[in-house]
């Protein structure tokens, strides 16, 4: 918890506090004074300048009349008006001209009086953390709002850097904080017996498999868990091999070098796998349930036209192509065969080739093809169904 800020309120009765919610519950009270105090100071230039409020009410019963003279006015003097304005504005030039050298002049003396001066600079700055410790948590909690993800993101990068800096640092705050941390976990375990039950019959259950495993001559069980730098590192990695822009000679490349898998030898490997015996047979079911779904094709093209209709008298849009070879692929089973392990592009062009012909094709403007990519679920997220440009177009 930063200094100077009362997190009391911001937590469950004995439970863990929450510096993030004290700092947002101390800057609302502050903003809330702070309006307080304007509106008194507003209330008492009022009461101690009657003229100025008789002025401002003059002006509000009066807008119109004003507005008109002024109209008047400038049209019956604009060239006197424009002259005014253009003197005014090269006077505001250069004075902004002149503050904008000021505060050049001013950084540049402040930067060689830091450079000069590195130790007294740190020093002061210490000293007045130390002198206001509101003022620094409520600027460090605005800093933090305005900055999350750029402060949430020096922080990995300053872990992936120093893992072993990091560590130790851990250790010294478990050394210096034991009652605390063991307190923080009585109270966790007390909160949220299920999930603290469900981690003791994990360990039992890693035991009995250890157990078993030694009586039977078999090695143990080796499980490494990656660190969350290795895991950020990996996946930065993948991304950029799978998302690097590739040059045409490099892709033609990689053609010239591929060479398909004989048939007779893809055959024979279908035939010895049971993997693959299965998923032949899910990709021939699912082949046969699409012919079906598209003999359909004239009764859901009509539910989809109704529904378009129903969705543009509410203001709403529907992209018919799309809704179409949705329905017709739900209708043929496809949501079972991609929870069997199908791929997503392959029943994406098994869908078009089974409605070749019955349904317009769909292009985009220089005459490449789409495919419709349907609905599906990847690494337990849910994906949009979504057009995708046709292989080989």
């Amino acid at each position: 918890m930063s200094a100077g800020v009362d997190d009391s309120s911001a937590r469950p009765v004995g439970g863990p506090t929450d510096p993030h919610a004290a700092w947002l519950r101390a800057g609302r009270a502050r903003q809330q004074a702070k309006r307080a105090e304007q509106e008194q100071s507003a209330a008492a230039s009022a009461a101690a300048d009657p003229k100025r409020d008789y002025a401002k009410r003059y002006r509000e019963e009066h807008r119109e009349e004003i507005r008109a003279y002024r109209a008047k006015y400038h049209a019956e003097n604009r060239d006197e008006v424009n002259r005014k304005n253009r003197e005014y504005m090269r006077e505001r030039s250069r004075k902004m001209r002149a503050q904008k050298e000021r505060r050049e002049k001013d950084r540049e003396r402040v930067r060689r009086w830091t450079e000069a001066n590195r130790e007294r600079k740190r020093e002061t700055i210490r000293r007045w953390h130390a002198e206001h410790p509101e003022k620094t948590a409520e600027y460090s909690r605005r800093y933090y709002e305005r900055n999350r993800d750029a402060v949430l993101a020096r922080a990995r990068q300053r872990r992936d850097q120093s893992p072993e800096k990091v560590k130790a640092s851990a250790r010294d705050w478990q050394q210096r904080n034991r009652e605390h941390l063991t307190e923080w976990q009585r109270q966790y375990r007390a909160e949220n017996p299920d999930v603290y039950e469900r981690a003791l019959q994990s360990n039992r259950e890693s035991k009995r498999l250890a157990r078993r495993l030694k009586s039977l001559g078999l090695p143990a069980k080796r499980v490494r868990r990656s660190p969350a730098a290795e895991r950020r590192a990996h996946e930065a990695e993948s991304r950029e091999f799978f998302e690097r822009e590739r040059a045409v000679s490099a892709r033609k490349r990689v053609m010239a070098e591929y060479t398909p898998l004989d048939q007779a030898a893809l055959e024979a490997w279908r035939a010895r796998s049971p993997l693959a015996r299965r998923r032949d047979a899910q990709l021939s079911r699912f082949r046969r349930q699409l012919r079906t779904g598209a003999g359909r094709i004239s009764e859901i093209r009509e539910e989809v036209r109704m529904d378009a209709v129903a969705r543009r008298l509410r203001g709403d849009s529907l992209d018919a192509p799309a809704e179409l070879r949705q329905r017709v692929f739900d209708a043929a089973g496809g949501q079972e065969y991609l929870a069997a392990g199908g791929d997503r592009h392959t029943a994406a062009l098994m869908l078009e080739e089974s409605l070749d012909g019955l349904v317009k094709p769909v292009a985009l403007p220089d005459g490449r093809g789409m495919v419709w990519v349907p609905e599906h679920t990847r690494a337990g997220r849910e994906i949009a169904g979504h057009w995708r440009r046709r292989p080989g177009a």
